[in-house]
């Protein structure tokens, strides 16, 4: 088959890409009829006495002709260098009659684990389709294209090639409503389907089957996504529940992550046949616990295989304070009341301050009758904590200074037999109030309170109010805490509030601003404003500016849309989380469709004969010379010493590389493949990480080591060409002048070659920088050695490390710093005890840290971070960057900044530096 326009040439498996080259084999005849009247030039011997006869003029003589053989071989010569120049590819198109393609894929976050194979799959078909000069219709079932219509196909191959998983479920339905506008009775369709049935997989696959020819291309088994569905809280952790729709066996790990993106815990899902659900226990104290905002499925990248969490998750540690007396009857006291609406949301526990603070309880409560005015109180809430009181006779007797608004001295009765004002009800909560949105029942009555100091700043401050406009609930913000002042007692001496369903759904409501950062008394609440949401491989984004607010009364009910994405929604201080899931049981694979032929993906590739062929008729032209030397006797030129020994010799190696050749191709393709890597490697600076074996982690070293060559070559001299992932003891790794390697806690000790090729590193002058990146968690494991750097640090030749130094190189080898942070900032940093180095130019081998310097140095493209930093210096980020540029500068250029020639004019900026940290300007050499 050919094209009208000559752009391509099939003949049986082999396609030529430029079939016109094949033109040049009708020449073979000239080159035949050239070839056999000009043979090899015949030996020649001087003979004397003949020299006479030199002028006589002779007849023209016919040369005798090439030997046919030799003949032969130099035609073969010629039509393989023709056909080469072809542009041969084997594999490359099938027996199928030609029909305009139509191609419609599922581009939903249930597509997103199978994508690479989806796009590879795709856009072979569409470029099958441009060589056959056939029209393409391209159709995404996301958001389908109502004009979606037949095309050229390198239109179609362009936009295949911008496609990426979305963050929404597919709408076949409306797909389906756009295959039946357009007339497919002539057209091949092929359905990339993620595998998933949504509801509406028939009537899509009803439309497909109109189709001359239908298939379904279904993903394998192993890479359908499972869903979380529920997540249970536990005295000693949680356990969560997933699915899997196909219900076959498999066993997917599931990891535990904070809002940074750290891992906190790891579980294991093991699916047995046939069931289509499979638990996971984690044990975990509270604090931990409460650090989780999201599980996710190890392997499978996707929005769905993602479970948000959000201020309703965790069990928050909450301390009441008590009087530290017995009572027989606990329902007169009133602790009692607080602890028995909260023990199934939170740990509590009761005692004196002084049993409490060693607690570090987010929470504490308290009641009047507890009352204490200690400056320990006051720093607890002053550092963040926050601090719930109850009014009383005490606090009516006598104010003090943790409350948030002033208060009136002594106490407002209602309904006495001194006063003529009923006991009043509560009137709705305002939109400001962390209440609004909860049902007030009648019969919640309050017949005392303490009253506030009316004005501006009790009408900030007011959460809660009665019906005649008093004040009921107040909080504000002291320091990083914040206190909030119920203006009636703890039990129901004046009020039933404590005793009625509203009193729990209040306190459920402030728990989550335990760890939440003050907000402007000011700031307007309102709808639910996106925070971050959820792309199509399950990573949480800035939303973009077509994303809206959500109304609180219709956050459950609103579809994911791309105006309401899944993701984490904001109401002032408060944090929703809006899952891709919400029905995890009705998820279940797509079955069979009558007219539609199902089929797995096509992984076979093209193989191009071009190069191949030409290395044949390279080696050809070198025998095609001993052949011409046999034939003109010339042989024994060669290896005068050897006889006819050498042609025999030169005749079997020519013929055992033309028999090696066809054999040995693929090895030869291998190693064409990893020639050029290497040499690149050696040509040209490369930065390079340690693979983990954990992908996530790996694509954050990739994407930092990334954003630190672009810094790099932005603002120094050094230009990195490419960033490496490398493993030890299977690639090399002498070409690159620091290896950043990221450590997990169950890291596995090195084998004995992986250890073999870093210690051969270090002891060439090669630094490995470890990061533990556990800064984060020291106050809890505190100064014990983190189990896996123990483990991978066993075997290798680690020297004796201390702090880093003051006037370590590393504070000044391009900028001027004193801190090395990361993630975080506070983490010692070790290296080499020696200050020569038993390295090249005093480079210390390793560097050992805990700040996560990857999460601060990894940008997306438009330069935004991609892990949130926690912010304990200001600009971390600018200050991690400058640290990733004095470390490549240090492992490339050594300890010439150790030098005294200029150590008075760095002491001197050292020191500016030291006195004017927080200085946000520019420094002396410009930079900001």
């Amino acid at each position: 088959m050919m094209s009208a326009a000559l752009s391509y040439l099939v003949l049986g498996p082999v396609t030529f890409l430029s079939p016109l080259v094949l033109l040049g084999l009708l020449v073979l005849p000239i080159i035949w009829w050239i070839l056999r009247v000009t043979p090899p030039q015949p030996k020649k011997a001087e003979f004397p006495p003949l020299q006479i006869l030199a002028d006589v003029m002779t007849e023209e003589e016919t040369p005798d002709s090439t030997p046919p053989w030799l003949l032969l071989f130099r035609l073969l010569l010629a039509a393989i260098i023709a056909i080469a120049l072809a542009r041969p590819i084997l594999g490359g198109t099938t027996n199928d009659i030609s029909r305009p393609l139509a191609l419609v894929i599922d581009n939903g976050w249930d597509a997103a684990p199978n994508w690479a194979v989806t796009i590879k799959d795709a856009e072979k078909r569409i470029s099958k389709a441009r060589r056959d000069n056939l029209e393409v219709l391209l159709l995404t079932t996301t958001t389908p294209d109502e004009t979606a219509a037949f095309g050229p196909a390198q239109a179609a191959l362009d936009i295949i090639k911008t496609l990426s998983p979305t963050a929404l479920p597919p709408q076949r339905e409306a797909a389906a409503k756009v295959l039946a506008s357009v007339d497919l009775s002539d057209a091949k369709t092929i359905w990339i389907s993620s595998g998933l049935d949504f509801g509406a997989a028939e009537i899509l696959g009803t439309e497909v089957a109109k189709s001359a020819s239908a298939s379904r291309l279904q993903p394998l088994p192993t890479t359908l996504p499972i869903v979380p569905g529920d997540v249970v809280e536990t005295g000693s952790g949680f356990r969560t529940i997933w699915h899997n729709p196909l219900a076959t066996a498999r066993t997917i790990g599931v990891t535990a992550h904070d809002r940074s993106g750290s891992v906190i815990t790891r579980g294991e899902l093991n699916f047995i046949p046939g069931k289509t659900t499979a638990e996971a226990e984690f044990e975990l104290p509270a604090d931990l616990r409460n650090r989780i905002s999201s599980l996710r499925a190890v392997g499978l990248p996707s929005a769905g295989t993602v479970k948000l969490l959000d201020d309703s998750w965790g069990r928050p540690l909450i301390g009441v304070l008590t009087t530290g007396k017995d009572t027989s009857s606990p329902l007169l006291s009133e602790p009692y009341y607080a602890q028995t609406a909260l023990t199934p949301h939170a740990d509590i526990f009761t005692g004196t301050l002084d049993t409490l603070l060693p607690l570090a309880p987010s929470i504490i409560i308290m009641p009047d009758e507890a009352r204490i005015d200690d400056p320990e109180l006051t720093d607890y809430v002053e550092t963040g904590g926050l601090l719930i009181r109850f009014a009383g006779p005490k606090l009516a007797k006598r104010s003090d200074s943790l409350l948030p608004v002033l208060i009136r001295q002594g106490d407002r009765a209602l309904g006495g037999a001194l006063t003529w004002e009923d006991p009043q009800t509560l009137s709705q909560f305002s939109q400001e109030s962390p209440f609004f949105g909860l049902n007030i029942p009648n019969d919640v009555l309050v017949k005392q309170q303490i009253m506030a100091e009316p004005g501006a700043q009790t009408d900030a401050a007011t959460w809660a109010r009665l019906d005649d406009g008093s004040p009921i609930v107040t909080s504000s913000v002291k320091g990083l805490g914040r206190i909030v002042l119920f203006h009636v007692t703890a039990g129901p001496e004046w009020s039933n509030l404590p005793v009625s369903g509203l009193y729990v759904d209040m306190l459920r409501r402030i728990l989550p601003l335990a760890n939440a950062t003050p907000a402007p008394e000011q700031s307007t609440i309102g709808d639910w404003s996106p925070d971050r949401v959820l792309s199509g491989y399950g990573r949480l984004i800035t939303p973009s500016i077509q994303t809206g607010s959500l109304a609180d009364d219709v956050f459950e009910q609103t579809p994911l849309s791309e105006t309401h994405p899944a993701g984490l929604y904001k109401q002032g201080s408060r944090l929703r989380a809006r899952n891709v899931v919400t029905e995890p049981g009705a998820l279940k694979p797509i079955g069979n469709v009558a007219g539609v032929t199902p089929m797995n993906f096509d992984t076979a590739t093209d193989r191009t004969l071009g190069g191949l062929l030409l290395s044949i008729a390279l080696i050809m032209l070198a025998i095609d010379v001993l052949f011409s030397l046999l034939a003109s006797g010339r042989m024994g030129y060669l290896k005068p010493n050897f006889g006819k020994a050498s042609k025999v010799f030169g005749l079997i190696a020519a013929l055992s590389l033309i028999m090696i050749v066809p054999f040995d191709a693929q090895a030869q393709d291998t190693e064409a493949d990893n020639n050029p890597e290497a040499v690149s490697d050696a040509l040209g600076l490369h930065l390079a990480y340690v693979k983990t074996g954990n992908g996530q982690i790996d694509d954050l070293s990739d994407a930092a080591l990334q954003s630190l060559s672009r810094a790099l070559t932005q603002r120094t001299t050094i230009e990195p060409v490419g960033v490496r992932g490398v493993t030890p003891g299977q690639d090399p790794l002498v070409f690159y002048p620091f290896l950043y390697y990221p450590l997990e806690r169950d890291a596995q000790p090195l084998s004995p070659e992986a250890s073999a090729d870093i210690n051969a590193y270090m002891a060439g002058g090669g630094t490995v920088v470890f990061d533990t990146r556990d800064q984060g968690d020291r106050a809890l494991t505190g100064n014990l050695i983190h189990p896996g750097l123990a483990a991978v640090t066993q075997s290798l030749d680690v020297p004796q490390i201390g702090p880093t130094p003051e006037d370590h190189v590393l504070t000044k080898s391009f900028y001027l710093i004193q801190r090395y942070p990361g993630r975080w900032v506070d983490g010692t940093v070790w290296v080499d005890k020696n200050r020569n180095g038993t390295a090249r130019d005093g480079v210390s081998s390793v560097i050992i840290g805990s700040n996560d310097w990857a999460a601060a140095w990894a940008l997306d493209d438009e330069g935004q971070g991609l892990i949130t930093l926690e912010d304990d210096m200001p600009r971390q980020r600018e200050m991690a960057m400058r640290f990733g540029v004095n470390l490549a500068m240090y492992a490339l250029s050594g300890n010439y900044k150790s030098d005294q020639v200029h150590a008075k004019a760095l002491v001197e900026r050292l020191g500016q530096q030291q006195r004017d940290i927080r200085d946000l300007g520019r420094s002396d050499d410009g930079e900001p």
